[in-house]
């Protein structure tokens, strides 16, 4: 393409941005705040999470609010087919300079480059146009850890700040399904039809483009093209890796056993004896390459007595539970789903999660912790005679330590309960999630 035909395809994105509605995501008010500061905002997640429909909303509310005239929002995706030959800093700087010169008006400018880690040494891109470019607000996006990586040092550090983006929560889907929840009674009058999403919740997760998918074969299908594409691109594409078996075999192991605390040892034990030969070193790097795509996270241990986090073993959990389903029934797993949905929460809560371990190694599925504030959470389907004693006394070990102690489940009874002189307090895991 003649760099004159790119003025239709910046000319189209405007349209559609000044055409953009739908739901606000919970991130969208904190991102808002920072419109018109200097640094660079940089925005990552799985793929598929709606980045970049987050950040036309962004662009469309500036427009709303008289932030920014639409003439002057220049947004650039690198995944569009028109703009795959720009892949190199002097081509998108070229395209860039067009705009300024025959489109935007004088005054501020709102550039927002989406999957960026498409145009080589983007680093170097962005900080040149930081640097030089006086009257421009910087956003860019990607769908791997590169944006955030320690080899940004030199260029970029100091002068970003960062969100990230995780497939809708449960509330999210809510409210994309015409759901405004804000009292318990909002929730009585309409449990029925919350608890059947929900339902949906966990067997599909909430990558926006399944709610528009109908069918079930469908929505897996979709879900089993998006990790076809993490594993082609993301990982054997991006880091050359030869063994492709391997890492097929090691993501199925750890999307289908979320929530077991595995070590590299255990795993490549088991790798061995499925597919020969494998060295532990292997197995951490290729987890390593597995966690940059953001599919997956690891949680560490946290020792309350030593107040210190181990790395030894981990428990991981999936980005998203249609993700996790593709290996395994959930309904075998059901109270493993609740729990990585629980994760997910704390996730969008901007929490720093940690398992814990205590005396006669009873374990608390969570710990979270955000600034000062600490909680426990236990998590499982019911809690029932059978159960009761080994999913409380955990609490009871750690009771000497600061926090609340919560048990999520899906009995629909909210109280408080004691369990030698522990305070519990037992809660209905959709209302939980819906923060009622």
């Amino acid at each position: 393409m003649e760099m004159l035909e790119y003025l239709d395809v910046i000319l189209q994105w405007q349209a559609i941005i000044k055409e953009t509605q739908g739901i606000a995501r919970e991130c969208e008010h904190d991102i808002m705040d920072t419109i018109a500061s200097k640094p660079i905002k940089i925005i990552t997640g799985f793929r598929r999470s709606g980045k970049s429909f987050l950040m036309q909303r962004i662009a469309a509310n500036c427009i709303k609010e008289q932030i920014y005239p639409s003439e002057n929002i220049l947004y650039l995706n690198f995944e569009e087919y028109k703009l795959s030959s720009i892949d190199r800093p002097e081509k998108v700087d070229a395209l860039l300079q067009l705009f300024k010169n025959e489109i935007s008006k004088s005054g501020r400018k709102l550039l927002i480059f989406d999957e960026i880690q498409k145009v080589h040494h983007w680093d170097q891109l962005i900080r040149t146009i930081y640097e030089r470019e006086r009257d421009v607000d910087i956003f860019i996006t990607g769908s791997n850890s590169d944006l955030l990586s320690s080899e940004l040092g030199s260029n970029l550090a100091g002068r970003f700040i960062s969100f990230f983006i995780l497939p809708f929560s449960f509330k999210e889907v809510l409210m994309y399904k015409g759901f405004n929840i804000k009292t318990p009674i909002d929730f009585i009058k309409q449990k029925q039809e919350i608890v059947a999403i929900f339902h949906d919740y966990i067997r599909f997760g909430g990558l926006p483009e399944t709610f528009t998918i109908k069918s079930e074969k469908a929505k897996y299908s979709y879900l089993e093209g998006i990790l076809s594409k993490v594993i082609l691109d993301d990982i054997i594409g991006r880091f050359n890796v030869r063994q492709t078996d391997i890492i097929k075999q090691l993501l199925s192991y750890l999307l289908s056993g979320t929530g077991n605390l595995v070590s590299n040892k255990r795993i490549a034990n088991f790798i061995q004896h499925e597919k020969g030969d494998v060295k532990q070193q292997t197995i951490k790097i290729y987890i390593d390459y597995i966690l940059q795509t953001f599919a997956l996270f690891g949680i560490h241990k946290f020792d309350w007595k030593q107040s210190q986090i181990f790395s030894g073993k981990k428990k991981y959990y999936a980005v998203d539970t249609g993700i996790s389903n593709l290996y395994g029934d959930y309904l075998r797993n059901y109270s493993a789903k609740l729990e990585n949905i629980v994760f997910l929460k704390l996730m969008h809560n901007d929490c720093n999660i940690f398992y814990g371990t205590l005396q006669n190694d009873k374990e608390i599925d969570f710990i979270s912790q955000k600034r000062h504030v600490y909680a426990k959470y236990q998590v499982t389907k019911t809690l029932h005679a059978d159960n009761y004693k080994r999913e409380l006394s955990p609490f009871t070990f750690s009771d000497q330590y600061s926090g609340e102690n919560v048990i999520l489940t899906m009995d629909e009874s909210d109280e408080e309960l004691t369990f030698k002189e522990s305070k519990i307090i037992k809660r209905y895991i959709i209302k939980w999630l819906l923060d009622i």
